[in-house]
């Protein structure tokens, strides 16, 4: 008996069924809660995408608002309470509807929005509390989750000038693309702004256009010393049109007055000297006549004067019976020398204005017929080599006059208030009253050769042209080459003497052969994009554009509807 109790205390292979009752509990509550917070953690994240999401929608209706309410009457006069309420309608349905997107069912009492009011700011709390499944047994009902985000309702309507530059590869296989880029001229701008999803007549944005073809520089080999001469003979050309311009005096009898004048002169200063003796006239052959005239022979007659200045009265008075004006005739204008043509680089110069002040005179469909014209004026042509030329291109096009954002033009065309200062978007926003402006420059290129010889666009083309990739990204960085001379085109030392490009919104885009001397190299440089194919260049290069200019600045570029 006393062996089997001693066996029996010894004994636990029961031990596991009550060791296993007692951990369940414990186990089955950790699984619970692990599968509520992980919920809970994915409705909180997907809130967190809802409000951002409708935040983000609501700044744009914010800035739509404000710039309708300044276009009325040129001032901002809605409220802040007007604002917020105006916020609201579009804030819950984004919020309600990406969060429904994310695959949940959302309750209506299951989040409150709050819009709690500052000087110029509103501060949106969105508050969602999540219902517990397995913690609820625990005396863990619900598990709350909070966003919080400010709205800066004094936020001013950005303004944007969108400066592109055209380099167009004008040799040989390119006409599709001249001809496709000519014919979506005259609706650039319109289909540009469409595309950036800005209305035609918002005063919110400027769009400026520089066109330039560019060709082989044996083309353009001779153009500089060619151009020494043009110059000489031009300045003669003036000089000539000047004389013919002022007509002619002819004389009814075909005398040559300067040389009779002259001949008259000279017959007068060796004369001997006479005096009138009476009716006669006498030598003065002693000491005591008086020597008062000299004689000169006329129509075999002798004149008698006491002095060069009578006879030239004299001659005068013949003269003026005599001489009749001639005008100009047309017939016989001279005729301008031939300007060479530099067939390497066919720059239009300077930035066509595709929305001019009014001020200026100009209209929007002259400045698209400008622009038109200009790329309806180049065939393509040549090719024998490879278009070097695109390298000046590309020097010119850095260089462009781009748009001064501190000028007057640009105070009037953007109605910047006396005494506001002028910003980028990008700039620290000052305590004084400010006018955002930002300068976008974009190149783009049409191309389907490579670019070749720096050095060649520099001997011939373009003067200041750098002759190693390094210093042309350098260039396009806004470092200034020390051998510029301080008034170069375009880019300059000085800020104050010409615009330089904008570094954090210029953008280059090119359209071609991919993998390509020259511009595979310029694919390494910062902001330079592919856009595609020459098809793609020829048929949607404005889609192109647009899209490359919104993926670059803020999506606030939408500026008007």
């Amino acid at each position: 008996m006393k062996n089997i109790v001693k066996s029996f205390l010894k004994n636990n292979g029961g031990n596991f069924a009550i060791i296993f009752g007692l951990v369940l509990a414990p186990v089955a509550m950790s699984i619970g809660m692990a599968a509520d917070y992980a919920a809970y953690k994915r409705m909180d994240g997907r809130m967190q995408l809802a409000t951002e999401a409708a935040m983000l929608a609501a700044s744009k209706e914010l800035v739509r608002l404000r710039e309708i309410d300044y276009a009325a009457d040129g001032d901002y006069d809605m409220t802040n309470a007007q604002l917020v309420t105006e916020i609201d309608k579009i804030f819950k349905p984004f919020f309600e509807a990406n969060f429904s997107a994310g695959g949940y069912e959302l309750k209506p009492d299951q989040y409150t929005l709050e819009y709690i009011e500052a000087e110029n700011n509103t501060k949106v709390l969105v508050t969602m509390k999540y219902d517990t499944a397995v913690m609820s047994a625990f005396g863990k009902n619900q598990m709350y989750s909070s966003r919080e985000m400010i709205i800066n309702l004094k936020v001013q309507p950005n303004n944007y000038v969108i400066d592109i530059v055209m380099c167009i590869d004008a040799t040989g296989s390119m006409q599709n693309t001249l001809t496709a880029v000519k014919n979506s001229a005259m609706k650039f701008n319109e289909n540009l702004r469409e595309e950036l999803g800005v209305g035609l007549d918002s005063t919110k944005i400027k769009i400026r256009v520089r066109p330039m073809f560019y060709r082989d520089w044996e083309d353009g080999r001779t153009y500089n010393t060619a151009m020494v001469a043009y110059d000489a003979a031009y300045e003669d050309y003036l000089e000539e049109y000047a004389e013919w311009e002022e007509g002619r005096e002819e004389s009814i009898s075909g005398t040559n007055w300067a040389t009779l004048r002259t001949n008259l002169q000279n017959s007068w200063n060796s004369s001997v000297w006479y005096f009138q003796n009476g009716t006669k006239w006498t030598k003065s052959t002693k000491s005591t006549h008086a020597k008062t005239h000299k004689r000169i022979k006329y129509n075999n007659k002798w004149e008698y004067f006491t002095s060069i200045a009578l006879l030239n009265d004299w001659v005068d008075e013949k003269m003026a019976t005599d001489i009749v004006f001639v005008p100009p005739n047309p017939a016989n204008a001279p005729t301008p020398p031939t300007k060479p043509i530099n067939h390497a680089l066919n720059d239009y110069g300077d930035f066509i204005d595709l929305d001019p002040n009014f001020s200026s005179g100009n209209t929007k469909a002259d400045q698209n017929t400008i622009l038109t014209t200009f790329l309806g004026s180049t065939n393509a042509s040549g090719g024998a080599d490879l278009p070097e030329a695109a390298g000046a291109c590309l020097n010119e096009a850095i260089r462009s006059n781009w748009y001064d954002i501190q000028s007057n033009e640009a105070k009037e065309y953007f109605k910047v208030k006396s005494g506001d200062k002028i910003v980028s978007e990008l700039d620290q926003v000052p305590l004084e009253s400010y006018t955002k402006i930002s300068n976008i420059p974009v190149v783009v290129f049409w191309s389907d050769a490579a670019i070749n010889s720096l050095q060649k666009s520099r001997d011939y083309i373009s003067p200041t042209t750098p002759v190693s990739y390094t210093n042309f990204q350098n260039l396009w960085g806004s470092v200034i080459p020390n051998s510029d001379p301080q008034s170069s085109r375009g880019v300059a030392k000085s800020p104050s003497t010409r615009p330089i490009i904008d570094t954090r919104y210029r953008m280059m885009i090119h359209f071609g052969p991919h993998n390509i001397s020259g511009f595979s190299t310029l694919y390494s440089w910062d902001k330079v994009y592919y856009g595609g194919s020459l098809s793609t260049g020829n048929n949607q290069a404005v889609k192109v554009i647009a899209k490359k200019i919104l993926e670059a600045v803020p999506d606030l570029l939408r500026v008007g509807s």
